[in-house]
């Protein structure tokens, strides 16, 4: 019994032990720890990016910290975030994902259209204007690299307008400029006066490709003061389809199939006059989160965990971390907040706990069967006790001869006596240790035991009698006496 509480004692103390440990490990983990610090970087190529990662940052609360990085455009960013030079990244899709093994995606900001502005002038004299208005015009189609700029290209391709080469007759004249290139040229145009104003004006491209999201600054800018409007773009479905030509050449190309059917509200950039005046359909790119595979899954959990609102409440944008058709890889701390926020469900909570119990069940059935085959093996049957005290009464009785038996008639007794004890003592065991099965056969055997005794006991007074003799008589002859 002090054997048995000394060993409980002992395993108390070191559960105990056990239990502050983890404590320790937890509170030392998450209040004692140094903050992480994560780099993002959102580009230079649109404003209202590179605020959004401003916005991003500063939402981040806890031991994550993040630090805004400068950047250039998509594609650089991407690299960076591939050769772990930078921690996160804001970029647009249609890269070669297959370039950045490094690279995972960790949630969308919706997607950022392809805006076509064409000088008002030309627009009001084509009613229903298609690509072919930029045939023999200027266009600015964006900062040389930028993922928007090759939306643009791929787009221009599609409708066979080949930008100006060596031919004296180019199909159309591409102005690849940064977006604040073009805005700083409108509001330089709307300070001016006189015949500098008309010279800037004249420097405006006759349209502009901008891939922004709503509501753009430069966009703004161009419908406002320097009077241009937009141009439906419903060309998803086509370029989806060119996605399987190959085109040949050194430029590179983005992936099609990943350009995303958008709409331009209508009144988006203005209502009078209305811009556009009806919903206008366009293209455009996601706008992804990327983190670097090595990121840590618990920093980055707790990062989206501050972000989601962060993001929501400043920027009007939905981050979706459920990353459906996802570019790149899906990092695994994206998965865990997404299973962390998703909704309890009663038959995915109680679906493991009545699978667990069925295993339970089966396993103890299987084992009380096992034990019952097992247990049905040692058991002792009750005729074999019987057997046994039948022999006895056929040797008392001279039916049967046991050469191993004393000659003399009391020896013989008390040798019939012993085997006889023998019998009932083995019978207790068996019972006590449950070989031997059901009240009735113990009793039953117990019964025919003492009357066996019973005979024995009057064989016994019939030996001491004196008219018997006391000469030596055989076991056979026992019987007679």
């Amino acid at each position: 019994m002090r054997t048995h509480q000394r060993w409980w004692t002992i395993g108390g103390g070191l559960l105990g032990v056990t239990l502050l440990s983890v404590a320790a490990f937890n509170y030392c983990r998450c209040y004692c720890g140094a903050p992480v610090r994560l780099t993002l970087s959102g580009g230079n190529v649109c404003p209202l990016r590179t605020e959004m990662a401003q916005r991003i940052a500063a939402g981040i609360s806890g031991h994550v910290e993040v630090n805004v990085c400068s950047g250039t455009n998509s594609e650089q960013i991407c690299h960076a975030v591939d050769a772990g030079e930078l921690d996160l990244g804001l970029i647009l899709g249609g890269l070669p994902t297959a370039q950045y093994r490094n690279v995972r995606q960790v949630a969308t900001l919706g997607v950022e259209p392809l805006h076509l502005l064409v000088r008002r002038e030309l627009l009001e004299k084509d009613p229903t204007p298609s690509l072919e208005i930029l045939r023999g015009r200027r266009v600015s189609i964006g900062e040389p690299g930028a993922n928007g700029t090759r939306l643009a290209e791929d787009l221009l391709q599609l409708a066979g307008l080949m930008e100006d080469s060596a031919d004296e007759s180019p199909e159309f004249v591409a102005e690849r400029h940064a977006a604040s290139t073009l805005l700083n040229q409108v509001l330089a145009w709307r300070a001016a006066a006189g015949a500098e104003q008309i010279a800037l004006r004249e420097r405006l491209p006759d349209a502009a490709f901008v891939v922004d999201s709503m509501p753009s600054e430069l966009v703004d800018q161009l419908v406002r003061d320097g009077e241009y409007g937009l141009v439906p773009l419903p060309f998803a479905t086509a370029l989806h389809l060119d996605s399987r030509r190959n085109h040949s050449g050194e430029r590179v190309h983005l992936r099609n199939d990943r350009v995303e059917a958008v709409s331009i509200p209508a009144f988006a950039y203005g209502i009078q006059p209305a811009t556009p005046s009806q919903d206008c359909e366009t293209i455009g790119l996601r706008l992804m989160l990327v983190a670097n595979k090595d990121v840590s899954t618990s920093a980055l959990f707790d990062a989206l965990r501050s972000m989601t609102d962060a993001v929501a409440a400043h920027t009007r944008v939905n981050l979706d971390v459920t990353n459906a058709n996802p570019e790149f890889p899906v990092h695994p701390g994206s998965d865990a907040f997404l299973r962390a926020r998703r909704p309890l469900n009663l038959d995915e909570i109680l679906g493991p706990t009545t699978d667990a119990l069925s295993v339970a069940g089966a396993t103890i059935a299987g084992c009380l069967a096992l034990w019952s085959f097992i247990r049905g093996l040692r058991a002792v049957q009750p005729d074999v006790h019987l057997r046994q005290i039948d022999r006895i009464e056929r040797l008392l009785q001279g039916h049967e001869l046991d050469e191993s038996a004393p000659t003399l008639p009391g020896e013989f007794l008390e040798y019939l006596e012993s085997r006889l004890s023998q019998v009932k003592q083995k019978v207790i065991e068996d019972y006590a240790n449950g070989r031997l099965d059901g009240d009735d056969a113990l009793i039953g055997i117990l019964t025919l035991v003492a009357d066996t005794r019973h005979l024995l006991t009057e064989r016994r007074k019939l030996l001491a009698d004196p008219e018997l003799g006391s000469g030596r008589l055989q076991p056979r002859n026992l019987a007679a006496a």
